[in-house]
């Protein structure tokens, strides 16, 4: 998969990149899926007012489903701790996790001809969605260190190359973005320190 441009920064604040028809729609898609496994772990209405007031989820437990699981790890490696954090984080976390997933897909949706144009704050969402979108897709390929040679070894027709490209292409996304923010922070410091304000390190 080739795509038209990386993230870069543009201006003041601003990122910006090309995608292609085809990548526009495997990333609505893709961030469909992400929005749609979420809302599989949505928590019934509560009867507790207090438990209603402070978010509390009526989880406990990790999830069933191995992509739910990655994507909502227990914190802590004692069990009773990891619970007792789940029914306090988890809906905001979820809730946080497909605001980001949502972001992007109004963001394609709404795209006029191919550059995505990001603020700062919409940044961060993409950052977050690409970085879920990829640790879900990890799973369903099982992704491990071996899987780039196996990948080498599948015949050039085999559908799943596609997959593992698409993989690789949002890995490279993330990257991308993530540079472009560091060189908006980087950006921001060397003006600090040029008009002699104090830099923290």
């Amino acid at each position: 998969m080739v795509i038209s441009s990386a993230f870069l920064r543009h201006g003041d604040g601003s990122f910006v990149a090309m995608f292609a028809d085809t990548e526009k729609e495997v990333l609505i898609n893709l961030t469909e899926q992400l929005i749609e496994i979420l809302a599989e772990r949505v928590d019934a209405v509560h009867t507790d007012p207090l438990a209603a007031m402070v978010n509390m989820t009526g989880h406990d437990s990790p999830p069933d489903d191995d992509v739910l699981a990655r994507l909502l790890p227990n914190a802590y490696a004692d069990p009773v701790d990891s619970a007792d954090f789940r029914r306090f984080t988890e809906t905001e976390l979820r809730s946080k996790k497909r605001s980001h997933a949502l972001v992007v897909r109004s963001n394609l949706l709404n795209l006029e001809k191919s550059t995505v144009r990001l603020n700062e704050e919409s940044a961060q969402a993409w950052l977050g969605a690409l970085n879920d979108i990829r640790l879900a897709l990890g799973v369903r390929l099982n992704v491990q260190e071996q899987s780039h040679e196996q990948l080498e070894l599948l015949s050039p027709d085999d559908p799943m190359r596609g997959v593992y490209a698409v993989y690789t292409w949002l890995g490279w996304l993330q990257e991308s973005l993530v540079q472009a923010l560091m060189d908006d922070f980087d950006e921001n410091d060397s003006h600090e320190d040029e008009e002699g304000w104090e830099i923290q390190t």
